[in-house]
């Protein structure tokens, strides 16, 4: 049988470390910061928070360092909440995610537009149906299609009549 209390738990502190860090911690420093994934030992005493930052001008390690200073702020949410027996001790990571999907983003840009220099002919409008033959299409016979169907009908009558 699945475990679901750990993937459970996982979201709820999600939810609170955001709605904390979002209205109750009323830090300059700490805007636009968000805790994407939260991710809780086995056995309930250690919890890795990764965050991101966006239109923040701190580094990742400023942010870390602050987060850290403030994990006890965010021990008491967890025991003001009372969804947890033990408190774990929190680790903070950043998440790397977004920047990872620029790179993406970039080597997929770099790609594309190597692909427009060396075909100078590209053209993204073709049309496909252009290179299809007309003998390529089939026609179905309505006709014959019902012919097939109607046998099926006739054995179902000839049991119902038994």
């Amino acid at each position: 049988m699945k475990n679901y209390r750990i993937p459970r738990l996982q979201s709820e502190l999600k939810k609170l470390f955001n709605t904390a860090l979002s209205q109750k911690l009323n830090d300059p420093k700490l805007a636009w910061v968000q805790i994407t994934d939260v991710v809780i030992s086995k056995d309930l005493h250690y919890a890795k928070l990764y965050f991101s930052h966006y239109n923040n001008p701190a580094s990742h390690e400023q942010i870390r360092e602050l987060l850290m200073k403030s994990s006890g702020f965010f021990k008491k949410q967890i025991a003001g909440a009372q969804i947890m027996r033990t408190i774990p001790e929190l680790s903070f990571y950043y998440d790397e995610t977004e920047d990872r999907a620029a790179k993406v983003d970039l080597l997929l840009d770099s790609v594309k537009n190597n692909f427009n220099d060396d075909d100078d002919d590209f053209d993204d409008d073709i049309d496909i149906d252009d290179y299809l033959d007309d003998d390529d299409f089939f026609e179905f016979d309505d006709d014959e299609d019902d012919d097939d169907y109607d046998d099926f009908e006739d054995e179902d009558e000839d049991e119902d009549e038994e």
